[in-house]
């Protein structure tokens, strides 16, 4: 078979045991082109895996990298590759990694409008079907859309779990993490792939998020920059937090450093351990999929 995933990273405590998946919680984030889960064994409240594949086809004519050809595919190949992932796990939570999402307070959302309120910033395809994530924290509600082509995949591999967006996870894992923390507007930047997440939080409440995309450190930093003018903060001293796909030295973590001196990376979740393994990634890494077990979502 031509197509199939690889693996991006691969970190397994040697005491991971696929045989006992019933006293672990699986926490998934996925899209068209990656797929990622943490493994949280709940006897001893540790982390004790994390995984990350991504689609590699052969073109068998020029030797060259392309992707695959299908979502359903794809999943299928990750489920090949990790045979246990469809396991009888104690608690499975799914995230939905999409680029488009939009926030709408409780007092002007209408269950019933959601297709209304979605095209009301973006266009929906014939295959999409809307949804919303309801942020307690915030009392707000995170409205989006999955494509049928990956939702229908996802839910056979997957058929009794909810999924949720990225987003509504991100923004209840900083809620958790920094609501005692802090009490002065923070920056809080997520990197994924060809987007990021910019996010301020005061302690108490958010006061700004969206999404943006990105092909260069150029250009994070200009929407990074326009974002805090706009909110009158100082560079100099508005503490920013890296989130995601960032590691410290990297050519985007050393431009961001340049113009906002106050430039640290997240940290885990002290409610929890981790295995010594996952020290292989930075702390700031898989920040979201760590703090899943955490969210009321």
């Amino acid at each position: 078979m031509a197509e199939q995933c690889t693996f991006d990273f691969k970190l397994l405590d040697e005491s991971f045991d696929p045989q006992d998946v019933r006293s672990y919680g699986l926490a998934i984030l996925f899209n068209e082109t990656s797929f990622s889960c943490s493994i949280l064994d709940f006897k001893r409240n540790k982390f004790i895996g994390l995984i990350r594949c991504i689609p590699n086809v052969v073109n068998p004519e020029d030797g060259q990298q392309a992707r695959i050809s299908s979502p359903a595919t794809f999943l299928h190949s990750v489920s090949s590759a990790i045979p246990w992932l469809d396991g009888p796990f104690k608690r499975v939570k799914i995230a939905y990694d999409g680029k488009n999402s939009t926030l709408v307070p409780a007092s002007l959302f209408e269950a019933g409008e959601l297709d209304r309120i979605y095209r009301f910033n973006f266009s929906i395809s014939h295959d999409e079907v809307v949804f919303a994530d309801h942020l307690m924290p915030l009392d707000a509600w995170q409205v989006y859309a999955v494509s049928e082509s990956i939702l229908e995949p996802t839910r056979n591999l997957f058929p009794k779990n909810k999924i949720v967006h990225s987003t509504s996870l991100l923004i209840e894992s900083v809620w958790i993490n920094y609501k005692n923390r802090i009490n002065a507007p923070h920056v809080f930047l997520n990197v994924r792939e060809h987007l990021f997440d910019l996010m301020v939080f005061d302690g108490q409440q958010m006061i700004f998020f969206n999404t943006f995309p990105f092909q260069n450190p150029e250009d994070v930093a200009y929407y990074l920059i326009f974002m805090m003018e706009q909110l009158s903060f100082n560079p100099e001293t508005t503490p920013l937090i890296l989130l995601g796909s960032i590691e410290t030295g990297d050519a985007l973590s050393d431009l961001l450093h340049r113009y906002v001196r106050n430039t640290t990376a997240g940290l885990r979740n002290e409610a929890y351990r981790y295995s010594y393994i996952l020290n292989q990634l930075p702390p700031q890494a898989c920040f979201s999929l760590l703090n899943f077990f955490s969210c009321g979502l």
